[in-house]
């Protein structure tokens, strides 16, 4: 069961199950099947030894439960050394005293990180902040020079606009002039027109 818990072969596991397999029986670590599958991510095998082992209270218990460290076992703990001989109230009791220093590692470990942000030191995530930090600013930068060359554009074409328009009003009001007064000999009354008629 250990071994089947451990791989994704749930028809294998389903078969053991149906054939009466003890669900409950624990490895050297003092792991059941069901904690194999967990410490291996088998989620549909966890499911399986769950329902057969009729345990609808699957939750997590917590590091002031003492039952949290009678069964902790992991893949190259001193569980299965075999040259280690304890019994289990001395391998909880090892465990008890090992999750506490690893508590007060912690805290001493947030008490340095406090005390090397308090002298100015940069932390990892601070330099990562301010290098976003940079990239944004250039980013901003750059869309704002954009910005700018496509405003002075925009002025420019608007002047060329202007420009045109208003040579566009000249060249009208030549032409009503030119519909309205006669040419004296071939040589009209705007030259602009006639510049124009040329080309």
């Amino acid at each position: 069961l250990h071994k089947r818990g451990n791989e994704n072969k749930n028809i294998c596991l389903q078969w053991l199950i149906e054939m009466g397999a003890d669900c409950d029986i624990t490895n050297e670590a003092g792991e059941t099947p069901k904690d194999v599958a967990k410490r291996f991510a088998q989620l549909a095998a966890v499911e399986l030894l769950r329902r057969a082992m009729g345990d609808d209270s699957d939750e997590e218990l917590d590091d002031n439960d003492v039952r949290f460290f009678d069964r902790h076992g992991v893949e190259g703990s001193t569980d299965t050394t075999e040259d280690l001989i304890l019994d289990e109230e001395k391998k909880r009791d090892a465990r008890i005293r090992a999750y506490q220093k690893i508590e007060e590692l912690r805290q001493l470990l947030e008490i340095a990180y406090s005390n090397y942000k308090q002298l100015g030191g940069i932390t990892v995530e601070e330099r990562k902040k301010k290098k976003e930090e940079r990239e944004a600013e250039k980013m901003i930068r750059e869309l704002e020079a954009q910005l700018e060359y496509e405003r002075v554009r925009r002025e420019k074409l608007e002047r060329q606009l202007d420009e045109y328009r208003a040579e566009t009003s000249h060249l009208k009001e030549c032409l009503e002039k030119l519909q309205l007064t006669p040419t004296i000999s071939g040589v009209s009354v705007c030259p602009q027109v006639t510049a124009l008629g040329n080309v």
